[in-house]
């Protein structure tokens, strides 16, 4: 009580002139009503704004939380979205070789329908990248197709993708039989003539073989590295080679490697087994 006796009389002027300053300024509010409404309202307007502002922060942090909450809720979307885009692209896939997967009575085959991730088309030995890889089932030396033929062999195979050695390598050998007007005659070696990625070369047909343009190329049906029986392309030209008793034969590949986009990796149960009783002979 003294301490506030104290600051009294060492401030009792100014507190006198705060005093006089508020009396006098009500008694000129009281003498002119006008002032009076102006500073009414001035005031009002002060502290409605000071609401305003107060309201305005608590609505940017609530927005902020919302919107933090919204961003979660968008990406759980993004991820179902992809997820479903996925899935959906799984089951076109598995629609378009509908045909090609079917498997017969002993469930000999599986099939595994893949996306093609990365492709090539103007190198020596081409190759092409799957979505598929150890992880779905996926072996090396695996058989590759499309639904225009044969694709190639699975050459590596990671967890989740696997690389495609093409008929369109020059590492790449495959037997073959060709479909005549006489029958199929199990003839051939298909070669990369390294020209074009449309083309690969037939060799190893002897002249006395009766063969048209427009005949079609299969693999081998006794053939231990290639699943037998599945087309590659047509005859599109032919010429007997003067050194020997052969013919020049160029073959239109069934498949577009320059548009590829999909393709169906064949497993075959049986395929050690087969191997093993060619290799014991």
């Amino acid at each position: 009580m003294r301490f506030l006796i104290e600051i009294l009389i060492k401030h009792h002027v100014f507190i006198v002139f705060v005093f006089l300053t508020l009396f006098c300024s009500s008694l000129i509010l009281k003498i002119n009503p006008y002032n009076e409404v102006k500073i009414l309202n001035g005031i009002k307007n002060l502290v409605y704004n000071s609401l305003s502002v107060e309201n305005n922060l608590i609505e940017y942090f609530k927005l902020k939380k919302i919107n933090s909450k919204l961003e979660n809720e968008n990406f759980s979307l993004i991820k179902e979205n992809e997820l479903l885009k996925f899935e959906n692209s799984e089951l076109e896939l598995y629609k378009k070789y509908k045909n090609l997967i079917i498997l017969n009575e002993d469930n000999r085959f599986n099939y595994i329908p893949a996306k093609v991730e990365k492709k090539n088309w103007t190198l020596p030995n081409n190759t092409i990248v799957l979505n598929k890889g150890k992880k779905h089932g996926v072996l090396k030396n695996m058989g590759v197709i499309n639904n225009n033929g044969v694709v190639g062999f699975v050459s590596n195979a990671t967890t989740h993708f696997c690389e495609v050695t093409t008929l369109i390598s020059k590492h790449t050998r495959l037997l073959t039989s060709i479909k005549t007007k006489n029958g199929v005659l199990d003839e051939g070696v298909l070669k990369w003539n390294g020209n074009s990625h449309q083309y690969a070369s037939l060799e190893g047909v002897g002249n006395e073989i009766m063969i048209s343009i427009g005949d079609s190329i299969f693999t081998h049906t006794e053939s231990k590295s290639f699943y037998s029986g599945i087309f590659i392309g047509t005859i599109s030209n032919f010429e007997k080679k003067i050194s020997s008793n052969s013919f020049k034969i160029d073959v239109l590949l069934g498949v577009d490697f320059k548009n590829i986009t999909s393709a169906i990796i064949i497993k075959d149960k049986l395929y050690s087994e087969l191997k093993n009783s060619y290799e014991n002979k």
